[in-house]
């Protein structure tokens, strides 16, 4: 399956992020404090649209292949991983968070995808996979 760019994601990515500098702003902190997170919000927009939403950095993921309760990834510079299913992966229609356990590692990494990453039938087909191998 291969992924696109997200435009939803980039939507959502924005909005958190606006709520939180919106949230520091009206916080009873010094401005100095205030003025030092601002660039860490912002510099924290920037990488998590680059990466998952625009696909833009070489570790991005650009294509998944799922087999009995694993998966293998390929990333934007055409490396990949294969790794393990774990159970805190979530599915609905709106999303998926995908958690993996690569094979040689302990901590899990995650991926949100959304419909509009995919084709209409890969989502589905996604979903209905993810749902089964829990």
């Amino acid at each position: 399956m291969a992924i696109k760019p997200s435009p939803r994601l980039a939507l959502l990515l924005l909005l958190s992020h606006a709520i939180v500098a919106i949230v520091v702003y009206l916080a009873l902190m010094p401005l100095a404090a205030r003025l030092a997170i601002f660039p860490l919000i912002l510099l924290s927009l920037l990488y998590y649209l680059a990466r998952d939403a625009l696909l833009l950095f070489p570790d991005s993921w650009r294509g998944i292949s799922l087999d009995q309760g694993s998966v293998s990834v390929v990333t934007r510079d055409g490396s990949g991983f294969s790794g393990q299913i774990i159970s805190t992966t979530t599915v609905s229609p709106y999303f998926a968070v995908l958690r993996i356990t690569p094979e040689g590692h302990r901590l899990p990494v995650s991926r949100t995808i959304f419909p509009d990453a995919l084709d209409a039938g890969e989502y589905r087909e996604l979903c209905v996979h993810l749902k089964f191998s829990q």
